[in-house]
């Protein structure tokens, strides 16, 4: 069915729709906007307004016609004068000449003191007029979601943005910033995963990583970097981008160096150190070169750092996967030559209901030891939709962290870190 907010072709206009939609059909949600987008009310005992796509008392005009004319995206305004004027951006940059030009219309109009809130993916780099304030879509998103305990309209709106985001990647008009903010990956038997949106929910996760400085005082991570170039397609079982280190110094370099994958599968999310088959010489032989034993010892560090995790997730579940791989061409998906994968736990036999059997954590170590393939070894956790207490809240985002942090022996054997 078709949305009811998709009354426009151009994705800020149907932006834009949405909200205007809301404030209108709740006066009680349009007047907390105001004080939301200009930290200030409006004045009392006024009858307010909205309009969108046009000037106040005139009819509407097609949607090519008002973006010729420069007309603001939205107008909010009293027969009294007061007016709020909404300027809205996506992947266009935010232009002062157009705002000024805005501010100009209003006054013509009558209003002798507009406002004027700009609405944009990503922060302005100029400071505005003391009656012109910014604000994200994110922000937006944020505010709404407190309405919307309150607000049915508030409920709609967020809803529809969470739609908008995930058509704007698959058309890849989205290209830096999010419309959302990270609320959990909630894919069920009512839910079902969905690639489109498994690719929006990893750009909120991401976004949100790439802010904890912990990463990068813990593990190296170099926070600035932009991960994976481009994550195109519309549709697969699993959808992946990474942090790189520091120390990998470019992006070009990141197959040499290990890094901070996260995949959002169709039954699971997966967060793990990567060390890549292409891992640089000198930090293969300071991660193998010690045998076994020192091999198995970084394994045991991992296990016991579990605990952080485990205390947030008791049903999370910790694991050691070595792939062989080859590629059929450059471009072409990898195919899956051989696969272990293991709790490492079983190293170890000190975990209630999990056995000893040494002999997996040995044969990985075998294998890497005496490599003649393509072989990649993830160490990290698994969250099962289905089990996990924590994958479906926005909470799940500080126990990717943890997971991370917790996989610092890695860095460690390497002398990374």
């Amino acid at each position: 069915m078709r949305n009811i907010f998709d009354q426009y072709r151009q994705h800020e206009n149907r932006l834009t729709h949405a909200l205007a939609c809301s404030l209108a059909e709740d006066i009680a949600l349009l007047r907390s906007f105001i004080v939301w987008a200009t930290d200030s009310h409006a004045p009392k005992g006024t009858d307010l307004q909205i309009v969108e796509q046009r000037l106040p008392g005139e009819p509407e005009v097609e949607e090519g016609e008002a973006s010729r004319r420069g007309i603001p995206d939205a107008w909010i305004y009293s027969d009294a004068g007061w007016t709020l004027l909404i300027e809205s951006k996506v992947s266009s940059p935010i232009d002062s000449d157009q705002i000024a030009r805005h501010l100009r219309t209003a006054e013509r109009r009558g209003f002798a003191d507009p406002h004027l809130v700009c609405l944009s993916v990503t922060n302005p780099s100029n400071k505005f007029p003391r009656n012109v304030t910014h604000r994200t879509w994110a922000h937006l998103y944020q505010w709404a979601t407190t309405q919307s305990r309150t607000s049915h309209w508030a409920r709609r709106l967020i809803e529809y943005m969470a739609v908008a985001e995930r058509r704007m990647l698959a058309d890849e008009y989205l290209r830096e910033g999010t419309l959302t903010t990270f609320a959990g990956i909630q894919f069920d038997s009512d839910n079902p995963y969905s690639y489109l949106e498994a690719k929006r929910l990893l750009k909120l996760l991401m976004e949100d990583l790439r802010k904890r400085k912990s990463l990068a005082k813990r593990l190296g991570a170099d926070l600035a970097a932009s991960g994976r170039s481009a994550i195109t397609g519309t549709q697969g079982d699993s959808v992946w981008d990474y942090i790189p280190l520091a120390k990998a110094k470019s992006n070009d370099n990141f197959t040499s160096y290990p890094h901070l994958t996260l995949a959002i599968r169709r039954d699971r999310v997966i967060v793990q150190i990567t060390v890549p088959n292409g891992l640089d010489r000198g930090l293969r032989r300071a991660f193998l070169g010690g045998g076994y034993d020192i091999f198995a010892t970084m394994v045991s560090a991992f296990q016991e750092n579990s605990h952080e995790v485990l205390k947030y997730d008791k049903n999370a579940r910790p694991f050691v996967e070595i792939l062989q791989r080859h590629y059929p061409s450059q471009r072409s998906p990898p195919i899956s030559d051989a696969e272990l994968k293991f709790d490492p736990r079983t190293a170890y036999g000190d975990v209630k209901g999990v056995k000893k059997q040494e002999e997996w954590l040995r044969a990985v170590y075998d294998a890497l030891s005496n490599r003649r393939s393509n072989l990649q070894l993830g160490i990290g956790w698994g969250f099962q939709y289905d089990s996990s207490v924590t994958v479906s809240h926005p909470q799940f985002a500080d126990v990717v962290e943890h997971s991370w942090s917790s996989c610092r022996p890695v860095l460690e054997a390497m002398r990374l870190v």
